[in-house]
């Protein structure tokens, strides 16, 4: 595992903004084409998907970096 790097702090903040925003303008799509209800069911479980992700990939990219 050598040379593993990290991103800088600007370009780890610009990515959750664009992932964040992205996230928002899905929600919003999805409210507009669908009945509120799916919509609401369908909003949380791409929001619980990202955020599970984002748990997974926080504690997965930990541990590589301890390894160093």
């Amino acid at each position: 595992m050598k040379g593993l790097k990290t991103l800088p702090r600007w370009a780890w903040i610009t990515s959750h903004i664009l992932f964040i925003v992205s996230l928002v303008l899905a929600t919003i799509f999805l409210h507009s084409i669908l009945p509120h209800s799916l919509a609401r069911l369908a909003s949380a479980a791409i929001w619980l998907f990202a955020a599970g992700l984002c748990y997974l990939f926080a504690n997965a990219f930990a541990k590589l970096v301890a390894k160093q």
